[in-house]
């Protein structure tokens, strides 16, 4: 029995062992991804901000000054990029261990669904429209009233249901306090017909 016990306490730090290599052969994995797209949207957002800072403001300003409001889009949707850039960088930012400088924690993996790919379409719509805009038309600037349009129909798949819910049961609510009115008014009907009843035979 005592070997058996060895044998199965060998198994277990044996499955141990390779487990937690899997687990950090993962997490560089992730870690790896994360780089590799943040670096392409570090390049994406600077060439986009740098090329329509030249052109728009250096090289079309005064041919501009007929349509300022590209100058509200170029403010805004600027301001919007740069958060979902930074949320990014912060959700991928790895955690190492202070003293052995071993990974620890990767970061959030941007590949997955979730609010990380809105943060995506989001830098991705707003560096198109730069290009557009420099190069052909401001009304491209109205695309990136897609990316609110895309979220208002993403969060109500997730607040309709209850809100569907609670219409439901106020609907059943207001029902039954219809229900139990009518029923007190057939009751007090009852009563004074018994009444009126009563009366009469005496």
């Amino acid at each position: 029995s005592i070997k058996t016990w060895v044998k199965t306490t060998q198994n277990t730090r044996k499955g141990l062992t390779i487990s937690i290599k899997m687990a950090g052969d993962s997490a560089k994995k992730i870690l790896q991804r994360n780089r590799a797209r943040i670096s392409f949207l570090h390049k994406l957002v600077s060439i986009s901000f740098l090329q329509h800072i030249l052109v728009r403001f250096v090289w079309q300003f005064r041919s501009s000054q007929a349509h300022p409001i590209w100058k509200f889009h170029t403010f805004f949707w600027s301001c919007a990029c740069l958060f979902c850039y930074r949320s990014l960088l912060k959700h991928a930012k790895p955690t190492y261990d202070a003293h052995t400088k071993e990974l620890v924690d990767p970061g959030a993996d941007l590949s997955q669904p979730g609010l990380t790919q809105y943060y995506y379409d989001c830098v991705y719509v707003t560096c198109a429209s730069m290009w557009l805009s420099s190069f052909v038309s401001d009304r491209f600037w109205y695309l990136t009233y897609f990316v609110p349009a895309y979220g208002a129909y993403a969060l109500w798949g997730y607040v309709g249901p209850y809100v569907k819910n609670f219409r439901s049961n106020n609907t059943n609510d207001s029902t039954e306090e219809r229900e139990s009115k009518h029923e007190k008014r057939m009751r007090e009907r009852r009563e004074r017909r018994q009444q009126k009843s009563g009366g009469n035979r005496r």
